[in-house]
C-alpha cells in the first residue's frame, strides 16, 4: 500500500523569517570567529613561551662555552645529541669553535620556528652572534621538555672556522 504525502508548502516569504536566518547565520560566523581566535592565541602563547625557554638555553650555552664547560653542554644536551657524537667529540668540536671565535657577546635573532612532532615541542632558532673574535651565524634546535629546554643540534658557521 502506498501512500502519498502532500507536497512541502511553499517557503515563507515573510522577510522577517528571512531576516532570522541571516541572524542565525550571523550569530553562527561570529561564534565560529570567536573560537578561531581563542584556539589561535591559545597556541601562539604556547609558541611564544617556548621560543622564551628556548631563548634562555641559548644564554646558559653562550655561558657555558665561554666558561669554557663543555661537559656541562655535554650533560645538559638530549639524549638524541649525545648518540651522535662522543664526549671528547664533541668537547673538541666545542673547544675549537671557543678557540677560533672567542666569547660569545651580543645575538641578534634572525629567526625560529616552533614545532609540535613526535609528540615533542621543537625548537630552532638562527642568530647572529657577535664573538670576541669575530661573527658567526648560529643555529640551535631545542627540545622542549617541561618548560626545559635540551639541544638537539648546534651549527656555527662563520669564515673564522675555515
Amino acid at each position: 500500500m502506498s501512500s502519498r504525502l502532500p507536497p512541502p508548502p511553499p517557503p515563507s516569504l515573510d522577510p522577517s523569517a528571512a531576516k532570522a536566518r541571516r541572524s542565525r547565520w550571523i550569530l553562527a560566523a561570529v561564534a565560529i570567529v570567536v573560537v578561531a581566535s581563542a584556539v589561535v592565541w591559545s597556541f601562539g602563547r604556547g609558541a611564544y613561551r617556548n621560543y622564551r625557554v628556548a631563548s634562555a638555553a641559548v644564554d646558559h650555552f653562550h655561558d657555558q662555552l665561554n666558561r669554557e664547560d663543555y661537559d656541562g653542554i655535554y650533560e645538559d644536551a638530549s639524549d638524541e645529541f649525545r648518540r651522535f657524537g662522543t664526549r671528547t667529540e664533541d668537547a673538541k668540536f666545542l673547544a675549537t669553535v671557543h678557540q677560533k671565535m672567542g666569547s660569545a657577546g651580543a645575538k641578534s635573532p634572525r629567526g625560529f620556528h616552533v614545532n609540535w612532532r613526535s609528540g615533542h615541542t621543537w625548537v630552532d632558532q638562527v642568530y647572529e652572534t657577535q664573538f670576541s673574535l669575530g661573527s658567526g651565524q648560529e643555529s640551535f634546535i631545542w627540545i622542549i621538555d617541561q618548560d626545559h629546554a635540551r639541544l638537539y643540534g648546534y651549527h656555527v658557521d662563520s669564515p673564522n672556522l675555515k
